[in-house]
């Protein structure tokens, strides 16, 4: 009975340890920390950022270009410079 406990046990924690580390897709909403934003690959965040400016802009994908992206970890801050180019 004891073993079948621990099993369970063992099994339980696995399984949260599992889920809390999968990684969960970025957003620009309060659903995803700052960190996760500030530790994402710059490649990540422009994706990110054309697939917003498209969805809530109503802009299309190829009219967008990240010029740059700023990281300050300190002020846990993030500056991005979108071009849109005009048709």
């Amino acid at each position: 009975m004891i073993k079948l406990l621990k099993l369970f046990t063992i099994s339980f924690a696995l399984s949260v340890l599992f889920f809390s580390c999968a990684k969960k897709p970025l957003t620009l909403d309060k659903e995803t920390p700052m960190k996760a934003l500030l530790k994402a690959s710059d490649q990540e965040l422009t994706k990110l950022i054309i697939k917003e400016a498209k969805e809530k802009g109503n802009i299309p994908e190829e009219n967008l270009e990240v010029e740059y992206i700023l990281r300050d970890d300190e002020s846990q801050a993030i500056a991005v410079k979108l071009k849109v180019k005009e048709q």
